[in-house]
């Protein structure tokens, strides 16, 4: 059931006093702020903050304390900015922003080179920077539903770790040719853009073949029929080229176990 916490909520106190804390799930709790109750969990490694009504982030300077954060997730929130001072959370390995009001990501976002997962997906964001390049152990980065119109080259040459790369239904009207550097991608999701043709170089990335590749049929017909053919090859026999995937279990609703904590939790016991 959705968490009715307020920021001045008693229960805000009790969380300064949970300093063996490990995960911190505060999702649905119509939080406008970061609760100040935070400083006190030094050994925070996941903090969701899924589904609230957050519109600034200016808070998370205060958090430059938690050197243990490696998971930050802020989907489905208001934000319009990211702050500078995101740059202190050095430590982070996911940060999920999806579903917020993003239109430009800081120069500071792409200081934090332990970032493995960067899930950008549903903003408003028209430009990659070219800076993602310092972003070498990237193996996700999900910009779907966004407004882009051309990946920077930089993103091929030096994230070779991505494994997977979801840009479905964006403005995108060419894929550069670099992309035949990524070897470990798996998955790539160009649905939904404005792609006239495909580079054959995706016939390269060898992590791809069997189905890795989502796109239109009449757009994976625009490449050449070898390429075609490696690309689709141990395809499921059910149909055409698959269109699309689940979402991979690991992110779905979590096991809660001693160390994690959840506001709805903590109040269901109490009604």
């Amino acid at each position: 059931r959705p968490c009715r916490f307020w920021p001045a909520h008693p229960e805000t106190e009790g969380l300064k006093r949970m300093v063996d804390l490990t995960e911190l799930l505060l999702q649905d709790c119509r939080l406008e702020r970061l609760p100040s109750a935070l400083l006190a969990l030094t050994n925070l490694r996941t903090l969701d903050l899924q589904h609230n009504n957050l519109r600034t982030l200016e808070e998370l300077l205060s958090l430059a304390h938690l050197r243990r954060l490696s998971c930050l997730r802020l989907a489905y929130n208001r934000v319009l900015a990211l702050p500078a001072s995101v740059g202190v959370l050095r430590g982070l390995e996911l940060l999920d922003l999806s579903n917020n009001q993003l239109q430009s990501l800081p120069p500071a976002l792409f200081t934090l080179r332990h970032l493995r997962r960067l899930l950008l997906a549903g903003n408003l964001l028209e430009v990659l920077p070219a800076e993602v390049k310092a972003l070498q152990l990237l193996t996700e980065l999900d910009l779907s539903g966004n407004r882009v119109e051309s990946l920077p080259p930089q993103l091929f040459s030096s994230c070779l770790e991505l494994h997977i790369l979801n840009v479905a239904h964006n403005s995108l009207g060419s894929l550069p040719r670099g992309i035949a550097a990524l070897s470990r991608l798996c998955r790539l999701d160009l649905r939904s853009n404005s792609l006239e043709e495909l580079p054959a170089e995706l016939g390269c990335c060898t992590g791809l073949h069997g189905g890795g590749l989502l796109v239109e049929d009449w757009l994976f017909l625009s490449l050449p029929p070898q390429v075609r053919d490696v690309l689709s090859r141990s395809c499921p026999a059910s149909g055409t080229y698959p269109e699309s995937r689940s979402r991979p279990e690991s992110d779905s609703f979590p096991y809660f176990s001693p160390t994690q904590w959840s506001f709805s939790s903590a109040l269901e016991s109490q009604i």
